[in-house]
Order: structure tokens, then sequence, then C-alpha cells
């Protein structure tokens, strides 16, 4: 792992741990102006429930609906009353599965050494697409944990390809990689609901298994298998569509290198331990959109 994507991983360890210290929490104005830091559970056709501190106690009560003339939620960031104290009927929805699909880009710098004929196929080779699933429980209003599996994809070819072999000949054929990139393992979330509890802003941070396979071919076939950890970063929108369906806007940032892989050519394999300069960055960005379900 090199400098730079050890600074990407600081700043999000950093802003995972100032988005985990906003516990926003709830404001209710009444018809006679007195303003109430709480926490509400629930509303009702006639009445809205909520905790406040008294006196260095947690109250759990109501007002009518009639008596009160405004509420917002997440309204005050310091909160009086602590998260776990919270119980009861929370409104918010502790369950959500995310569908992604779209646009990948490989972030790591090509080779300096390639051959100028073969520069667009390595950044043809940069660009893929990606699907994916995230799976994720919210203990609380704002923070949650979960499961992700992705899998990227980036395929190219030419022909016509010129290769001088160890003993002197030459033979021309096809280039081709097919890669695939898997990513499986939790993720930390954290997450800011919108006063109708259907929209949301959410930070997910999480560590994972990946996978490595390229399928290719240079006059012969041969595959390339490897694997390695790597760290995820998501920042996405959730514009809700219903009580319990949204559409969903995700950025993507994924950071892992690989420093050895299998060689295969069908017949035998053998192990490739890459010199430190040689490592394999597998970093890429994704662009993603879905549907999600909450409940």
């Amino acid at each position: 792992m090199n400098n730079n994507e050890f600074k990407h991983i600081l700043v999000i360890i950093s802003f995972t741990i100032v988005s985990i210290s906003i516990q926003a929490q709830d404001l209710i104005v009444t018809n006679e102006g007195d303003s109430l830091n709480c926490k509400i559970t629930k509303i009702k056709t006639d009445n809205i429930y909520f905790m406040f501190k008294y006196k260095d106690e947690i109250k759990n009560t109501l007002l009518p609906l009639g008596l009160v003339k405004f509420h917002q939620y997440n309204y005050y960031q310091i909160p009086e009353v602590p998260a776990d104290k919270v119980v009861g009927n929370e409104i918010y929805p502790h369950f959500r599965a995310a569908i992604n699909g779209g646009w990948s880009y490989r972030v790591a710098k090509p080779a300096d050494n390639i051959p100028s004929e073969f520069e667009q196929y390595m950044k043809d080779l940069k660009s893929g697409y990606h699907y994916g699933l995230d799976l994720s429980y919210y203990f609380s209003e704002q923070l949650g944990f979960g499961f992700k599996y992705y899998n990227y994809h980036s395929k190219t070819e030419i022909n016509n390809v010129y290769v001088t072999l160890p003993n002197g000949s030459s033979q021309y054929g096809k280039m081709s990689d097919d890669i695939s990139i898997n990513f499986i393992g939790p993720f930390f979330s954290t997450r800011l609901l919108g006063d109708n509890k259907k929209n949301s802003l959410l930070l997910n941070y999480g560590i994972g298994y990946i996978g490595y396979t390229d399928k290719a071919v240079l006059i012969s076939d041969f595959t390339m298998r490897g694997s390695t950890f790597g760290f995820c970063w998501d920042i996405g929108y959730d514009i809700g569509l219903s009580k319990n369906f949204a559409l969903g806007f995700q950025l993507s940032f994924m950071i892992s290198t690989l420093t050895q892989y299998d060689l295969s050519d069908g017949v035998k394999t053998k192990t490739i331990k890459l010199e430190k300069d040689n490592f394999e960055s597998l970093s890429r960005i994704d662009l993603s959109i879905g549907l999600r379900f909450t409940k």
C-alpha cells in the first residue's frame, strides 16, 4: 500500500469518527413557545411521543398534537437524551437492502514501460462496470453495520499482436484480458435521515476479502488468480419513493493492492510474487445507482 492510499484511509477513518460523534436529536415547539430538546419515538393520529431530560432523569411522555406548533427531526447536534436510553417504538427504519450497479474506473497510473502501441489498450482496461448488494441493520437512527458484496468487471482485446518467443521465433495472434474483482466483507455505517424519514445521507466504511481473476490470452490462454484484503468507503443519498422503497445514488472508493498471484496455463500452475515496485493496485472508483428496500 503506497503513501497516497494510506492517507486516503486516514481521511476516511477521521471522517467516520466525526460522523459517529454527531448524534442529532429532535425539536418540539409547543403552542406556548416552549422548545424541547428531545427524542421523538413515534407520532400517531392524536399524539406525539418523545423522550426528554428532566432534573437529570430521562422521561418518556407524550403531547397532544393540538398543543404542538412545530417539530423537526435532527435539529440539535448536542443531544440531551443519550442514545442508549432511547427505547420504545422508534419510527426510523432499521433494515436497509441496496442493489447497486454502474460505472467503475481503476485509478492506478499505468506503468511507465508500457509500449506506446498498448497505451490505449491499458486505458480501455481501466474502465469497467460493477454490480453489488449492501445489507444493513441500524441499531440507532444514526449508526448501523452491514455486509457488502461487489463484483467489478472489465474486458478488452486486440488482434494481430506480435510476440517473440524465448527460442527466438515469432508468432502473431490475439491479446485479451477478462478481469473480475470481487469484494465481500462487513462495514460500519452512519446515517442522517431527512424529516420524512424516507430520504437519507449515508457514509459507510468497511474492510473485506478481495478476489482477483484475469482470464487472459496472449497467443495462448492463461489465467491469473490472486487474493488480498482491501478497504471500502461509500457516500450515498437515498430518495424515498414510498414507505419502504427508495432510489439511491452512491460514490464508492475501494483500496487494495495485489502482491502475488497464481499463473495457470491449464496444465501447470505457479505462484508469482511481485516486487514491491510492481505491486498491482486494484483501487478504483465506483459510481452507482440502484433501488433500496427499507423497513
